[in-house]
């Protein structure tokens, strides 16, 4: 009977293995495919007049892509902090309790940027739980956009979820714009994903 149960146990981790490595390999190739469009250089021609880059991040990829648009667009920065910080791994089940019960972190710094100052305000942060972070929700119920042109991005492992969905119920009175997601890839890929902000840039401005 012993015998039966390891060998269920070693036959469920391998399947679940087998799947986890098939999960990555698809990602790979789909990171690869998306990178490869953007392998010639995108000249920046966008003009998004006076901009705000605000996001949230915990391992730093969401402040790379937000770091790399603000330089491009000469942006002002603001960082969302929580007043406690996440630890991992109870990162996972805590931000889970969150996004259930709707009870969103404190945030670090009460004073909310002016959003009136700005022509163009992004506003970005990683998924998790397949929407956005905690810190994110807690930013947006303490600003109101009164029209302005707002720009959400996301960064994440492969899937964004339903993130600008609920980014776009949560932000009040926000004219948002063409949203885009950076799946969190290996550096070699740095250049083309600076093409990749350029053209989505580029769009914006239109």
């Amino acid at each position: 009977m012993l015998k039966m149960f390891l060998y269920s146990v070693a036959l469920i981790a391998l399947v679940a293995g087998v799947a986890c490595f098939y999960h990555l390999y698809k990602v790979k190739s789909k990171n690869k495919a998306e990178m490869n469009n953007f392998t010639n250089e995108v000249a920046l021609q966008a003009d998004l007049g006076k901009v705000l880059v605000v996001y949230y991040s915990l391992s730093g990829h969401t402040k790379d892509i937000a770091m790399q648009i603000a330089e491009k667009t000469s942006a002002d920065l603001y960082e969302i902090e929580t007043v406690e910080k996440y630890s991992s791994p109870s990162v996972y089940m805590k931000s889970k309790q969150e996004l259930t019960s709707k009870n969103y972190p404190e945030l670090k710094n009460d004073s909310m940027p002016n959003v009136a100052d700005y022509d163009t305000i992004f506003v970005g942060g990683p998924v998790w739980w397949y929407t956005m972070a905690p810190a994110l929700y807690s930013f947006l119920s303490k600003v109101d956009f009164a029209n302005k042109n707002v720009v959400p991005f996301s960064t994440q492992g492969s899937n964004y979820g339903s993130f600008f969905k609920d980014f776009n119920d949560t932000a009040k009175n926000a004219r948002i714009l063409q949203s885009e997601s950076f799946n969190n890839i290996e550096e070699k890929y740095k250049p083309q994903v600076s093409n990749k902000i350029n053209a989505w840039l580029n769009k914006l401005a239109k």
